[in-house]
């Protein structure tokens, strides 16, 4: 059984996403959407009294949750709260509720959750179901590349980042157990390329060329600034100052293709 997991500080807007929710669940399902995440008759609505230890994975019966819908009040609380459960569940998907069309644009800077329109409930929850089920084909699952001595095969949305180091490359990978088989840092490995010839290659991935030493995943970034950027891991790296138009650009482009708005 599929869990929707759902916080709201109003007693109407809560009913009001209870209902576009499953209405834009069936329709999904009727166009043939993921039967297994969106089952008619399988899926159950989780109303939580409060987030206290959620992000520890407490409050929810179950641990096959497939959204966490959000509506505080307050749209910078909404914000915070989705951070802290992302960093605390990041494989989560949350769903922010936001009410003024300021607010979307101010979602921007966070695109590690989905945004819906309180005034556009069922429709937007509609898309933003359907973008999950294909997030799966915005990255192409796999990527080789070739090492000192033998071809690397990796998948793609772990790669961080790439870092050219004193004449090497480095790939930079998310901090797994399975990671361990890259090289003996554990996350990292090193690679026989130019960071010009990976940017080439992946640029059209979602990954940009932020500094002569850098090339990032755009999927990981969860905040850009005018002088560096942080990665959904905590690691900041600095951007080249004559790069930051660009690269501000190239991440807004990516996060709507990405139909987060």
């Amino acid at each position: 059984m599929s869990v929707v997991g759902l916080y709201c500080e109003s007693h109407a807007l809560l009913q009001d996403i209870e209902t576009a929710f499953e209405t834009a669940r069936l329709k999904v399902w009727s166009d043939g959407g993921d039967g297994e995440r969106l089952s008619a008759g399988e899926c159950l609505i989780q109303v939580l009294d409060g987030l206290e230890g959620l992000a520890e994975g407490k409050g929810l019966r179950t641990s096959h949750v497939s959204f966490l819908i959000l509506a505080c009040r307050d749209i910078r609380e909404t914000f915070a709260e989705a951070e802290k459960l992302w960093r605390g569940i990041p494989s989560l998907s949350i769903i922010c509720v936001v009410r003024q069309p300021e607010e979307v644009f101010a979602a921007l800077p966070y695109p590690f959750f989905h945004v819906v329109r309180e005034f556009s409930l069922e429709q937007d929850l509609r898309a933003v179901m359907q973008k999950i089920q294909r997030a799966g084909s915005l990255l192409p699952k796999w990527c080789t590349f070739q090492g000192k001595n033998e071809l690397v095969r990796v998948k793609l949305k772990e790669i961080l980042y790439l870092e050219s180091d004193r004449h090497q490359i480095r790939v930079h990978m998310e901090n797994r157990k399975e990671s361990r088989a890259y090289g003996e840092e554990g996350d990292c490995f090193g690679i026989a390329e130019t960071l010009s010839g990976c940017e080439e290659r992946l640029k059209a991935s979602g990954f940009a060329r932020i500094h002569k030493s850098f090339l990032v995943n755009l999927y990981h970034v969860s905040k850009l600034g005018k002088e560096k950027l942080v990665l959904d891991c905590g690691t900041q790296l600095y951007i080249s100052r004559h790069r930051y138009g660009e690269i501000k650009f190239q991440f807004e482009s990516y996060i709507r293709h990405m139909d987060f708005l």
